[in-house]
C-alpha cells in the first residue's frame, strides 16, 4: 500500500477546495436544459459538512449540490453556455484519504424541462473523478500551499441507462476546468515594531523618553485552532460560517394521535368505501406505508414502536390518519397499512403532505417530512423512499411509502377518446393451496411487449423484475425527484395491500390504469396485464424495503377481442375472468392443480367512476372463457411443454387457403361494366410464413422481433394497400389481346368493386388500342413507383449496413466498459503500467495479495466471534427458558400455598365453633332429661285414660248401631209404608259405620304410639338405673318428644257422641 500511495499528496489532515467552471454544453436533442453537480464518496453518506459557493460569492453554504440556470438548445449542433457557470466545493478534513475507500467524485445529471412550464425529468448523468485521479493529468504530489494539485481542462459526455438492456445511451456533454488544491487559512498582519536592538546597544540605561502611541493597536495572542473545525484553521480567521450541526434526534414534540387499536383493522384491506377519485371540490391522497428503517430512539433512549401519522400541514390543531404500532419495538418495523387524507381542491396547490412517525407508548415524534402537494402527479403511483439526516444516523432515516393523488374527475386524452381508463379488480386465488405461502403482495402493471418483459425479466431464476423505489431527500426535497418517466417498456406498477389467509390469499383490490401511457399501449397486439407475487416477509430487512424476485405471475393479454368484449352492453358492469393461472411456480392446490387467480375488468367511461369494491353479486356478472375450444378464426391455444393451457398465447389461424384466380373468375358477377373507366380491385396478398398473423410465444419455431432484431423480408408487403385501380373496356373496341398471365399480386381481382362499378367478366388487361396512351402512362408511373422501392431498398441496405456497424462498435463499447470496470477494481490500467517497472508491479501484486490475506483472516475472525455469539446467545436462551419454567412453578406453589393458609384459618375458626356448640348441647341435653322424667308419667296417665275413653265410646257406638239394625228389621217387618224414613235410617246407618271406623283407625293409631313411648321409655328407664348416662357428644337419634297431638287429642275428644238418627 505504501508503493500505491507513494506518488499521491498526503491529504488526509488538510481540507480541500475543489473548482468546476463550466465552458459550454451540447445536448443532442432540442429544449430546455439544466444540471445538478454534487459531490459523493464512496465511503460514506454524511455530507454536512461540505460546503459550496457560486460563482464571486464570498460565503459558502452547508450544502453537497449546486444547480446552473436554465438554457435553450436550439439545435443538436450549437453550443449552449450557461450563465452561472462557476461553483467551488470545499471538502472537510478527513473527506480525501490516500485509500480505496475514500474516492470522491462529482456527479453532474443533466434534466430537461418541458416548454410548458411542468416539472422536469432526469435525461443523463455523468462522472468525474475528484480524488484520486485515476489517470491522467497526474496530481502533483509537492507543492506549495494554495497551489493546484491538477487543473485541466476535461470533456465529461453525459449518459443514460437503457432499462431494457442496462445499455448507456449518449445525450451530451460539457467541457469544464477542473481544478484541486488546499485550503490556505490567512494569517493575520501583526503590527510594526521598533527592534529591541537599539535598546540593548547603549552602555547605560539612562532612562529615555516613552515612545508616541502608536495608532495600531497592540497585537493579541492568537487563540489556538479549535478542536472542532472541519477546516484545520479558525474559522473566524476566514470569515466563513461553522459548519451547521445535525437536527436533533427529536425535539421532544407530542403527536395529539393516538395508534389505532388492535380490533380495528380497517387499515389492513379496501374498504367498500373507497373511491377511485376524490369528492367533489376536494383531493384526496391514499398513502400505503410498508416500512422504515434507523429510526432514531426516543429521548428516554428506548427502542420506539413505532406509527405513522398522516395528514395535511394547514392541520396542526386536529387529528390526522394514523396506522398500528409495530409489533414490537425495533428500529425497523414494518407495517403494510393504507391510510387517506383530503384536502380543499383550491387550496391543494400551496399544501404539503406531512408524514410523521412517532413512537407509540410515549407519543414523540421522531421524525417527519414535507412532501409538495403540486409536485406529485395525479392518479400516479408513487414509490417513494423518503430520506432524511438525523444526527447519529449516518444514512438518514428512512420511511418506504407508496402514494397516490387523486383529483375529483378523471383526465380525458386524445389517445382514447372512447374511455378513460381500465379498471381491474383481483379478487382471491380461487382453490386453497397445498403450501402456506404466507401474505403476498401483488404488483400490476400494463407491459406494452409482453414477450420481450416476459424472457428478459420472469422466464430467469431468480427473477429480475421488481418495483423500483425513488430516493427523496429532505427537508428540501427537488421537483425532479417526483418526476414521472414519460416512456417506459415496463409499465407503471400499482402495489396492493398484502392478501391474507396465508393459505388462500384473498385481495379485493382496485387498480386503475389511466395514465396516458398505458391507455395509448391498451388493447394492441403485444400488450398484456401482468400480476406479480412477492412475499411479504422478504420485502422488508433492517436496511431497506425493496421486493424483487416475485414468486409467481398471472399474465393477461389485452388485445382488440377482448376490447370487444368489454363494449358490450352486457359487460357495462364489469367482465369477470375466472382460472387465470398462476405460472412461474410449482406451488400447486389442494387438488394438486396449477392455482388460478380471479379478476374482473371494466372499461371506465365516466369521468368519477365508483370502484367495484362495493359491488354486488360480482357472479352474476359475464364471464370470459379464456379456454374455448380451438377453432378456425381466434383462439387461445397452449403451450406444447405443458398440459395447462395459457391465456396469454394467441394464434390465429385461416379455416381454408385464400380463393385461387380460377375460382375467383367463376364467381364473378355477370353485370359488365357500364362503360370504360378505372375500377377499384382488391388485392389478396401472400400470406406471413408461417401461417399466423400474430404469435405472442414460439409455437412453430418462429418468435416475435425482439428490440433490435429486423423484420422478415416480407414485411412490406403485408403494408401495402389492399386495393388497386385498374382499368376495364367492356366493349373491347380494340379486339383480343394475347393472354398474359397478371402476376400472383394482381392476378386475384375481389368481386366487389367501387361504389358505381360493377363487377368485370372479362380479363382485366384485355384493353382497346384506344386506351393506349392511358397504358402507357400508367407504366411510367409505375416504373417511377419502382425507381422509388429500387431506391428504397438501397436506403434499406444501406442502413442495414450502417446498423450492423453500429451494433459491432456497441460491442467493442461494452467490451471496453468491461474491461474498465475490471481494470478499475485493480486499480492497474495500461497507462500506468508503461511507468512501471517489473518489480514495482510485483510489489504491488505482493500488496494486494497481502491486503487480500489480511482481509480473509479477518474475514474468519468475525465469522468465529460470530459463531461464538450465536452459541452464547442459544445458552442464553435455554437459560431462560429454564428461568421461566422455574418461575411458573414457582408462581403455582405460591398459588396453593395462599390456598392452604386461607384453608387452615377456615378450619380454626369451624373448631372454635364446634367447642361452642358442644358446650350449648351438652346444656340442652340435661334440661331436657330434667323436662322428659317430669312429663313422662303424666303423658302414660293421660294416653291411658284417653284409650278407654275411646274403647268406651267405641263399644257405645256399636251398641247403638246394632239397635238401629233391630230397629230397622222390625220396622221392615212390621211396616213398610214410610219409605222416607227407611232412606234416612240407612243413610244415618251409613254414617255411624264410618264414623266407627274412623274412631278405630284412630284407635290403632293412637295405641301403636302410646307403645313406641312406652318401650323407649322403659329403654331410657332401664339405662338410667343401670347407670348408662348419655353424653354431651353423642348424637340422639329418635329422642322421645312430648307429643302435642296426643294431649291435645285427649282434652278435645267428646266424651259422648251425638246420637245418628232423629
Amino acid at each position: 500500500m505504501e508503493s500505491m500511495s507513494s506518488h499521491l499528496p498526503k491529504v488526509d489532515d488538510k481540507a480541500l477546495e475543489f473548482d468546476v467552471d463550466i465552458q459550454d454544453a451540447q445536448f443532442n436533442h432540442e429544449g430546455r436544459y439544466f444540471l445538478r453537480l454534487s459531490i459523493h464518496s464512496l465511503h460514506t453518506s454524511d455530507f454536512t459538512g461540505i460546503q459550496v459557493k457560486h460563482g464571486m460569492e464570498t460565503t459558502y453554504r452547508n450544502e453537497n449540490e449546486a444547480e446552473t440556470d436554465v438554457v435553450t438548445q436550439p439545435e443538436s449542433a450549437v453550443l449552449s453556455r450557461f450563465q452561472d457557470k462557476r461553483f467551488s466545493f470545499r471538502l472537510p478534513i478527513g473527506f480525501c484519504k490516500n485509500d480505496k475507500n475514500h474516492d470522491v467524485y462529482l456527479l453532474v445529471e443533466a434534466f430537461s424541462l418541458p416548454s410548458d412550464g411542468g416539472m422536469g425529468r432526469k435525461v443523463g448523468e455523468g462522472k468525474f473523478a475528484i480524488y484520486p485521479r485515476p489517470n491522467a493529468p497526474r496530481i502533483k504530489a509537492d507543492v506549495e500551499p494554495g497551489e493546484d494539485f491538477y487543473n485541466y481542462t476535461d470533456v465529461l459526455s453525459l449518459l443514460r441507462t437503457v432499462s431494457t438492456d442496462s445499455v448507456q445511451m449518449h445525450c451530451g456533454r460539457i467541457r469544464s476546468i477542473y481544478a484541486l488544491r488546499e485550503v490556505v487559512v490567512p494569517k493575520p498582519k501583526s503590527p510594526l515594531k521598533t527592534p529591541p536592538k537599539k535598546r540593548i546597544k547603549k552602555p547605560t540605561p539612562t532612562p529615555q523618553p516613552s515612545p508616541p502611541p502608536s495608532s495600531r493597536p497592540a497585537p493579541r495572542p492568537k487563540p489556538p485552532p479549535s478542536p472542532t473545525s472541519s477546516w484545520g484553521g479558525d474559522n473566524i480567521s476566514i470569515m466563513l460560517p461553522s459548519s451547521p450541526s445535525f437536527p436533533p434526534l427529536s425535539d421532544g414534540k407530542l403527536v395529539k394521535e393516538d395508534p389505532l387499536m388492535d380490533k380495528d383493522r380497517h387499515t389492513y384491506a379496501v374498504q367498500p368505501t373507497y373511491r377511485h377519485v376524490s369528492g367533489g371540490g376536494t383531493e384526496q391522497v391514499d398513502v400505503i406505508l410498508h416500512g422504515a428503517s434507523s429510526l432514531p430512539n426516543t429521548d428516554s433512549g428506548t427502542t420506539p414502536q413505532a406509527y405513522v401519522i398522516v395528514k395535511k400541514k394547514s392541520d396542526t390543531n386536529q387529528k390526522g390518519s394514523v396506522t398500528h404500532t409495530s409489533l414490537r419495538p425495533t428500529s425497523s418495523p414494518s407495517w403494510e397499512e393504507m391510510i387517506s387524507t383530503s384536502m380543499d381542491a383550491s387550496k391543494a396547490g400551496d399544501e404539503f403532505l406531512v408524514v410523521s412517525v412517532a413512537d407509540g407508548p410515549s407519543k414523540q415524534e421522531l421524525v417527519d417530512y414535507q412532501i409538495p402537494i403540486n409536485s406529485l402527479q395525479p392518479f400516479h403511483q408513487y414509490h417513494l423512499e423518503l430520506v432524511k439526516p438525523k444526527k447519529g444516523v449516518p444514512n438518514g432515516v428512512r420511511v418506504f411509502a407508496t402514494i397516490t393523488r387523486k383529483l375529483p374527475q378523471l383526465p380525458k386524452d386524445a389517445s382514447s377518446p372512447q374511455y378513460l381508463g381500465l379498471e381491474v379488480l383481483l379478487r382471491a386465488v380461487q382453490k386453497p393451496l397445498q403450501t402456506s405461502m404466507g401474505p403476498l403482495i401483488a404488483v400490476a402493471r400494463i407491459v406494452p411487449d409482453f414477450y420481450n418483459y416476459k424472457s428478459n425479466y420472469l422466464v430467469s431464476h431468480p427473477r429480475a423484475a421488481g418495483v423500483t423505489m425513488t430516493s427523496v431527500s429532505f427537508p428540501s426535497p427537488h421537483p425532479a425527484s417526483f418526476s414521472v418517466p414519460p416512456g417506459t417498456k415496463h409499465g407503471y406498477p400499482q402495489i396492493s395491500l398484502p392478501g391474507r389467509p396465508d393459505v388462500q390469499p384473498e385481495w379485493n383490490h382496485p387498480y386503475l390504469f389511466c395514465d396516458e401511457r398505458d391507455k395509448a399501449t391498451l388493447f394492441t397486439p403485444s400488450a398484456a396485464l401482468v400480476i406479480e407475487y412477492y412475499h411479504q416477509d422478504q420485502a422488508m430487512t433492517d436496511q431497506f424495503w425493496k421486493m424483487k424476485s416475485p414468486m409467481g405471475f398471472s399474465a393477461l393479454q389485452l388485445d382488440k377481442d377482448l376490447y370487444t368484449e368489454l363494449i358490450k352492453e352486457s359487460a357495462y358492469k364489469g367482465l369477470r375472468v375466472d382460472n387465470l393461472p398462476i405460472q412461474g411456480t410449482d406451488i400447486v392446490t389442494i387438488e394438486g392443480k396449477q392455482p388460478t387467480v380471479g379478476l374482473i375488468l371494466k372499461l371506465i367511461t365516466t369521468n368519477a367512476p365508483d370502484a367495484m369494491v362495493k359491488a354486488e353479486n360480482l357472479e352474476m356478472l359475464p364471464a370470459l372463457d379464456l379456454f374455448p375450444e380451438p377453432s378456425g378464426g381466434y383462439f387461445r391455444t397452449g403451450d406444447d411443454n405443458s398440459n395447462q393451457k395459457s391465456p396469454e398465447v394467441l394464434k390465429v389461424n385461416f379455416a381454408e387457403e385464400p380463393p385461387s384466380w380460377d375460382s375467383l373468375s367463376s364467381e364473378r358477377a355477370e353485370s359488365p361494366p357500364v362503360q370504360p373507366g378505372f375500377y377499384l380491385q382488391k388485392v389478396y396478398k401472400k400470406p406471413m410464413s408461417p401461417n399466423c398473423l400474430f404469435q405472442v410465444y414460439s409455437l412453430s419455431g418462429l418468435q416475435p422481433i425482439k428490440d433490435g432484431d429486423l423484420p422478415p423480408y416480407e414485411a412490406m408487403e403485408s403494408i401495402l394497400p389492399d386495393y388497386q385501380y385498374i382499368f376495364v373496356d367492356p366493349d373491347n373496341k380494340s379486339g383480343p389481346r394475347p393472354q398474359q398471365r397478371p402476376p400472383a399480386a394482381t392476378q386475384m381481382p375481389s368481386s366487389s368493386m367501387m361504389p358505381g362499378g360493377p363487377s368485370t367478366s372479362k380479363q382485366p388487361n384485355d384493353l382497346d388500342q384506344t386506351s393506349m396512351n392511358v397504358l402507357d402512362h400508367q407504366m411510367k408511373e409505375l416504373e417511377n413507383y419502382r425507381s422509388a422501392v429500387h431506391k428504397m431498398g438501397q436506403d434499406i441496405l444501406a442502413l442495414r449496413q450502417q446498423i450492423r456497424e453500429l451494433e459491432a462498435n456497441n460491442s467493442q463499447l461494452r467490451r471496453d466498459l468491461a474491461n474498465y470496470n475490471d481494470a478499475s477494481k485493480l486499480m492497474i490500467e495500461s497507462s500506468e503500467l508503461d511507468n512501471l517497472t517489473k518489480p514495482e508491479v510485483m510489489s504491488r501484486y505482493a500488496a494486494l495479495k497481502q491486503t487480500l490475506q489480511t482481509n480473509s483472516g479477518d474475514m474468519q475472525i468475525y465469522k468465529d466471534k460470530v459463531q461464538k455469539l450465536q452459541n452464547e446467545l442459544i445458552k442464553k436462551n435455554d437459560q431462560e427458558k429454564k428461568y421461566i419454567k422455574i418461575a411458573q412453578s414457582y408462581k403455582q406453589q405460591t398459588e396453593v400455598i395462599t390456598k392452604l393458609q386461607e384453608k387452615l384459618k377456615k378450619t380454626r375458626t369451624v373448631e372454635e365453633a364446634l367447642k361452642k356448640q358442644e358446650k350449648v348441647i351438652e346444656k340442652m341435653e340435661r334440661i331436657l332429661e330434667k323436662q322428659h322424667r317430669d312429663r313422662s308419667k303424666k303423658s302414660n296417665d293421660a294416653a291411658q285414660e284417653a284409650n278407654e275413653a275411646l274403647l268406651e265410646e267405641n263399644k257405645r257406638l256399636r251398641q247403638q248401631a246394632d239397635d238401629l239394625r233391630d230397629q230397622l228389621r222390625f220396622n221392615n217387618k212390621g211396616s213398610s209404608d214410610s219409605e222416607t224414613d227407611k232412606l234416612e235410617l240407612y243413610q244415618a246407618l251409613e254414617k255411624a259405620e264410618a264414623r266407627i271406623q274412623s274412631l278405630e283407625r284412630q284407635l290403632a293409631e293412637n295405641s301403636r304410639t302410646w307403645g313406641k313411648e312406652r318401650a323407649d321409655m322403659s329403654l331410657r328407664l332401664n339405662e338410667a338405673e343401670h347407670g348408662f348416662g348419655r353424653s354431651g357428644g353423642m348424637v340422639l337419634h329418635d329422642y322421645p318428644v312430648y307429643n302435642d297431638k296426643l294431649d291435645k287429642l285427649a282434652r278435645n275428644s267428646p266424651r259422648r257422641l251425638s246420637p245418628l238418627y232423629r
